[in-house]
Formats: C-alpha cells, sequence, structure tokens
C-alpha cells in the first residue's frame, strides 16, 4: 500500500469539525433564503428579465414560495428508464474504438408484470465515427454522443409501448451543457442538439411524458434569483454586492417542502437553453422531496416546456406524471428512481467485461494478420496495476 493514510488522521479530525461549522453556517443562510422566498413570492414575473440577463434561475406563473403536494396517479402507469456507460478510445491500446453501452429498463406500475430490461452495446472503430472534424471523439464529445444514445433509446422503447400514461426519466439533465465546453462550429452544436429535440419529439408524439433526475443537486440557480431580488431586480447592484447565498445549495432552500411535494417551476437561464432549443422544448425544473417520512431528500427535476403544458382534455397532466412518477419510483429504491437504479445497473461495464472485450478485439486483430501490441506506457501500467513488478 503506496497511500500512507496514518499521516492523514489529524487532517481528516480536522476536516470533520470545520464541516460541522461550516453546516451550521449554511442552514442559517438557508433560513435567511426561505424567509426571502417568503417575501419575494410574488415578485416572479417582474423579476424574468432580470434573472435571465444575471443567469439566475427564471421564474415561472407559479409564485417563488409555491408548494404542490403529491398528485394522484392512475391506477396503472409506464416509467421507463435509460442509462448509459462508455469505454473511451484509448491511443495507448491495441486499437482505437469506443464503445457506449445503454441500459433501460420498463417498469408497469399497478399491472404485477416483471420489468422489461435490455442493454445495447454500439461498438464503433471506422475513421468516420471516430472524429469529429479534427478532435477525437473522446471525453465531453464522447459524453455528448451517450447522451443521445440514452435519449434515443428511451424514445425507441416508449414508441414500442401501448397507449396510455407513460414517464420516460433519465439521470442527471435534458440540457446538454458539455456541448459549452467543445471547440465546435455553430453549425455542429445546432446539428446535435437538433438531434436529441428530436427523440424528445417522439416521446412527444407517443403522448408520453418526459423527465431528468438529479441526485443530491449542488446547483445554486434559485439562491442567485433571490440574492437579484434583495437587489430590487437591479442586475448591476446583484453583481455588484456579495451574495450571501452564493454557496448555499438550492436543495438546502428547498428542504422545507414535506414529503412527496414540489417546488414553483423555474426555467434554466442557461445560454444554451435560450439560444438553441426550441420554445416548446425550453427547459424547466422543479425541486422534489422524494422521501416517504423524515429527512428530506431533495432531487432536482427538468422536464421539457411542453410537459408543463396544461392539457385540458387529459384526465392526469403530463407535469403531474412527471412529479408523482419521480416520487413513486424513488420510494421503491431509497431516494433515487428504481428504473434508473437498474438502467445504470444493465449499462455498467465491469473491469471483467472491459478486459475480455479487449481479448476479443485482440484475436479479430491476429486474425486479420495484424499483430496487437500496447504502447510501452499501457503495457508497464498493466503490469504494475497486477502488482507484477519485481523492482
Amino acid at each position: 500500500m503506496t497511500l500512507e493514510l496514518n499521516r492523514l488522521t489529524q487532517t481528516i479530525q480536522g476536516m470533520g469539525q470545520t464541516l460541522a461549522r461550516q453546516r451550521e453556517s449554511r442552514e442559517q443562510l438557508s433560513a435567511q433564503a426561505r424567509s426571502w422566498l417568503e417575501t419575494f413570492a410574488e415578485q416572479g414575473e417582474a423579476l424574468r428579465g432580470a434573472a435571465l440577463s444575471f443567469g439566475a434561475a427564471v421564474p415561472t406563473h407559479e409564485p417563488l414560495n409555491a408548494a404542490f403536494p403529491l398528485p394522484e396517479l392512475p391506477d396503472r402507469f409506464t416509467v421507463i428508464g435509460a442509462d448509459g456507460s462508455q469505454i473511451q478510445p484509448d491511443r495507448h491500446g491495441m486499437a482505437l474504438y469506443y464503445l457506449i453501452n445503454v441500459g433501460s429498463l420498463v417498469y408497469r406500475h399497478g399491472s404485477g408484470q416483471t420489468p422489461e430490461a435490455r442493454s445495447i452495446p454500439d461498438l464503433r472503430y471506422r475513421e468516420e465515427d471516430l472524429y469529429e472534424g479534427k478532435l477525437l471523439v473522446a471525453g465531453n464529445l464522447l459524453d455528448v454522443r451517450r447522451d443521445y444514445a440514452e435519449l434515443r433509446e428511451l424514445a425507441e422503447r416508449v414508441e414500442n409501448e401501448p397507449e396510455g400514461p407513460m414517464l420516460a426519466l433519465v439521470d442527471g439533465t435534458l440540457l446538454l451543457w458539455v456541448l459549452k465546453n467543445l471547440d465546435l462550429p455553430i453549425a455542429r452544436i445546432e446539428r446535435r442538439i437538433r438531434d436529441y429535440l428530436a427523440e424528445l419529439d417522439r416521446i412527444r408524439a407517443k403522448g408520453g411524458s418526459v423527465a431528468a433526475f438529479t441526485s443530491r443537486p449542488r446547483y445554486t440557480d434559485v439562491g442567485k434569483l433571490l440574492h437579484l431580488a434583495q437587489a430590487g431586480g437591479d442586475v448591476q447592484r446583484a453583481r455588484e454586492e456579495p451574495n450571501p447565498l452564493e454557496r448555499v445549495q438550492d436543495r438546502e432552500i428547498f428542504a422545507f417542502l414535506p414529503p412527496g411535494t414540489r417546488s414553483a417551476l423555474f426555467v434554466s437561464s442557461s445560454d444554451l437553453n435560450q439560444k438553441y432549443y426550441r420554445p416548446q422544448h425550453t427547459i424547466h425544473f422543479f425541486y422534489v422531496n422524494v422521501a416517504e417520512e423524515g429527512e428530506p431528500v431533495i432531487a432536482r427535476v427538468e422536464v421539457p416546456a411542453w410537459v408543463t403544458e396544461a392539457d385540458d382534455g387529459a384526465e392526469f397532466s403530463l407535469l403531474s406524471l412527471a412529479h408523482g412518477g419521480v416520487v413513486a419510483q424513488s420510494r421503491i429504491a431509497g431516494g433515487f428512481p428504481y428504473v434508473l437504479v437498474r438502467a445504470d445497473e444493465l449499462a455498467y461495464i465491469s473491469s471483467t467485461e472491459r478486459g475480455r472485450l479487449e481479448e476479443m478485439v485482440g484475436v479479430s486483430l491476429l486474425r486479420s494478420g495484424l499483430a496487437p501490441s500496447l504502447s510501452p506506457k499501457a503495457f508497464y501500467k498493466s503490469l504494475t496495476r497486477r502488482g507484477r513488478r519485481k523492482w
């Protein structure tokens, strides 16, 4: 063992004491934030333009302090979850390729049927698949392709289901944030988002609801909005004055929500959301306490604009299905939607599976008359990490 843990004993003790003090301070700030939430509850409409400029959560028609109880759900409804994992292309490996594995689960509440699970691997090795212009498809570029593959799998499974109340779930976000970190031409960014939104359209056309679930979210958008409200909606003043809520996470502010209750709806002020997402797909979000009782478990749920629109002809609104479906699923698995727990399990690629895949690649190369070999760096890492280094 090379990590000398005994050298960290005093540091870790100090860490515990510091975190306890920080928690007490943040609880006081959270209480202040909740007071402002009450004070400015009806000022959402007046704050919208300023919130967009300031990069804060953008209010909707709902009061800022709104708390909507758990809605009634149909006796039978379907929830479908998808999640993905990937193997990055490795320039030190025997061959250059990447793999995306997407797991999905169909859970039919109230039917008594066994959930339907599947996983779909997608191996890419051709040059036209490995490169985006001059960039190797790795890191954030591969993340975008995985996100798209997850949503495409969801849309396909939704389309194959019979008519009826249906919720499609992904883990994380419906905003392709990673595109902001990529040096790509605008046209390519637009194309990626257009393809992604087309999958949302498939779910919408089937009559399903769709949502993204974030466990233990670290966003501070609502706290930023409250700071702006305290500054009288003056963006310049809000930028100049220190924000006491800067490090207070939104989930701490909404810890007052009773079990099953959701907060008001807000709109993401992200440039990506405002510039590239079509109006019907503009991403909204709310916070919800998915706990059944006791200590609150606050999650963030994102939905496109069309999910928030009331449908007078429907017995159950798409927003109610997203709200109630997320809570019902989370209570099965203790705070996280069961379909996403299982989808992650189905998508996960173990080290044994990675090794077996590499063996299959090596055999394929040999049969094609190629001599597979690792780079010297990869070769020596493989020795040391297996404990075989003798010097």
